[in-house]
C-alpha cells in the first residue's frame, strides 16, 4: 500500500495525514460536537474507529484511494466530521492540524 500510495501522491499529502492523525482528538471538539456524534463512532458500522491511514478500510481517519488514474481522483478523505459539525469550524481546525 505505502510504495502503491506514494507513487500517486505528493508528500504533503503524508504530511498533511500525519498531522491529522497526530491532532485528532483534539479535533474531536470541532467535528463531533454532540453526543450523538460520538454515538456513532462504534465499530462494525463502516464508522471510522481506527486513528489510521488506508486506502480501502472505510474504519479509518483517513482513506487515501490509490483508484483511477484520474489526477482528478487524488484526493486525501478525513472520515471523522459528524453532519452536524460546524464545517467552517472543522474544516479550519483540520487545515490547521495539517
Amino acid at each position: 500500500l505505502y510504495e502503491e500510495v506514494c507513487a500517486r501522491y505528493p508528500q504533503v499529502a503524508f504530511q498533511s495525514s500525519g498531522g491529522i492523525l497526530k491532532h485528532a482528538p483534539s479535533l474531536l471538539a470541532f467535528t463531533n460536537p454532540s453526543v450523538n456524534s460520538f454515538r456513532r463512532l462504534v465499530p462494525g458500522f463502516e464508522a471510522p474507529v481506527n486513528l489510521v491511514y488506508s486506502a480501502r478500510n472505510r474504519s479509518a481517519c483517513i482513506r487515501i484511494p490509490v483508484t483511477g488514474s484520474s489526477p482528478k481522483a487524488k484526493r486525501v478523505e478525513y472520515r471523522v466530521p459528524d453532519p452536524s459539525a460546524n464545517p467552517y469550524l472543522a474544516f479550519a481546525a483540520v487545515l490547521m492540524a495539517g
